[in-house]
């Protein structure tokens, strides 16, 4: 069995985070000439990457020349490094990683960059951490030496040092360093830096509860969950989920509330759990955006922690924005090819997903009775995807029929080559009916179709 082990040394400058050196040692593999030891991604989604500066590379030999090459997979870039001899005992990586600098025209996120405010820094860790070929088990520790008394380094798998039964875990948690604020209850962390204009507590209890809440519903048994906030400079703000965290962003020319984030709170949560195999990229997203949206707004519901009037709000805006969106006769793929240059095509499997998703779960309703609903074919999917099974679209559509009878495929593939969706009555539990009505389309100003949402007198469901 082999071992990676990391070590990550930030500095302190100027109330913040001036750069960090990272050390890998990997211990119990070797790379035989011409074989590719390490890779860095450059950048995700056009979001950039770190450049490994200043970078070493040596053996109990000593130093290992590489041959560098770059690759263009969309929606990335990397940069990656083979060994121009065969390695010879343990091998140790050195570099140093600056902070992201923000120009003007810059957008708020994903948010998988290395960024520096006052007090501290966040990332995601692929952002600054290479990943290494054929590693396995992983280990994490922090130098604080060159960072002012009580400042921390925690990760999404704790604080200190911390084990991840491999490196692709390990970066896709988010990280966070410095003077860090902290509510902390067992493995549940909330971590900021720059003071936000809410109630960071309200924000983080409801945090809490909402995430314990939605652990029950997909039968998840672990604790580890971890929330980390970043001041953006930005007129917009957002918020972004990876491995058991999320990361969310603020900006002092927005007003911002708990309910406010709510929203954002809720949907970057769910993405825990429904998923399903997105390669080629695009081609399932429309699943994981989709019971992003639904469940985000179905779940508070359930559970007493949103109103009748704020789910019809929210689905309003979730739906009039698809709707409206004049990139929305785009096939899925399609839509994938052009979606970080066009941020209107990005956002069409959110609102496409969650009415074929509102519209599913009606028609299993219906053919069984009220037996059966979405949920039954979420957390099937889901205990496929516990158990190591391969999952796509397929297995969806395939778990619908096994649960309902019912073939969407018809339906699906319409969703998926972007034709016309019109949204069903009785979604939410029987909460909600649709009535059609006339919008402007965004940019162009046309009249459009969309849907009104609105109570219905009963409410039926399962």
């Amino acid at each position: 069995m082999s071992l990676t082990q990391i070590n990550l040394k930030p500095y302190w400058d100027e109330n913040t985070i001036e750069r960090m050196d990272v050390t890998i040692k990997i211990t119990g593999l070797s790379y035989k000439e011409g074989e590719r030891l390490c890779s860095m991604q450059l950048s995700t989604v056009t979001i950039p990457g770190c450049e490994p500066n200043a970078l070493q590379i040596c053996d109990e030999s000593g130093a290992v020349l590489v041959k560098e090459s770059e690759e263009t997979p969309y929606p990335y870039h990397w940069r990656r490094w083979n060994v121009q001899r065969g390695t010879e005992g343990n091998v140790k990586i050195n570099y140093t990683v600056y902070p992201r600098e923000i120009k003007p025209t810059d957008i708020c996120g994903p948010y998988f960059d290395f960024r520096a405010e006052k007090g501290g820094a966040n990332s995601a860790g692929f952002s600054f951490l290479m990943d290494i070929e054929k590693a396995e088990e992983c280990e994490l520790s922090w130098d604080m030496s060159a960072m002012p008394e009580k400042s921390r380094g925690v990760c999404t798998l704790g604080e200190h040092k911390v084990k991840a039964k491999t490196l692709d875990r390990l970066r896709e948690c988010y990280f966070a360093m410095g003077q860090l604020n902290a509510i902390e209850e067992g493995d549940f962390g909330f971590y900021w830096m720059s003071q936000p204009p809410f109630d960071v507590k309200e924000v983080a209890e409801y945090t809490k509860k909402l995430f314990g809440q939605m652990q029950k519903f997909f039968k998840d048994t672990e604790k580890v969950y971890r929330i980390f906030v970043r001041k953006d400079p930005f007129l917009t703000s957002g918020g972004t989920a990876l491995y058991r965290s999320y990361l969310f962003g603020w900006n002092t020319t927005q007003p911002c509330s708990l309910e406010d984030k709510k929203a954002i709170l809720a949907h970057e949560m769910v993405h825990n759990w429904p998923q399903l195999n997105d390669n080629p990229y695009g081609v399932t997203t429309w699943y994981s955006e989709g019971t992003a949206e639904y469940y985000s707004v179905l779940l508070p519901l359930r559970l007493g922690l949103m109103t009748d009037d704020e789910a019809i709000l929210e689905l309003q805006k979730r739906t009039d924005a698809y709707y409206s969106n004049p990139t929305r006769a785009l096939g899925d793929e399609e839509a994938a090819a052009i979606c970080w240059k066009d941020r209107r095509a990005q956002r069409l499997v959110y609102g496409r997903g969650m009415i074929f998703i509102i519209n599913t779960d009606i028609m299993i309703r219906k053919a069984t009775n009220g037996a059966h609903s979405i949920d039954d074919v979420v957390l099937d999917i889901l205990q496929k995807d516990c158990a190591g099974i391969q999952l796509g679209n397929e297995i969806f559509l395939t778990s619908v029929k096994k649960i309902s009878g019912l073939d969407v495929r018809s339906e699906w593939e319409d969703m998926h080559t972007g034709k016309e969706i019109i949204p069903l009555s009785g979604g939410f539990d029987g909460h909600f009916a649709v009535v059609e009505k006339e919008i402007d389309e965004a940019d162009t100003g046309k009249k459009v179709r969309s849907w009104t949402w609105i109570k219905r007198e009963t409410k039926k469901g399962k």
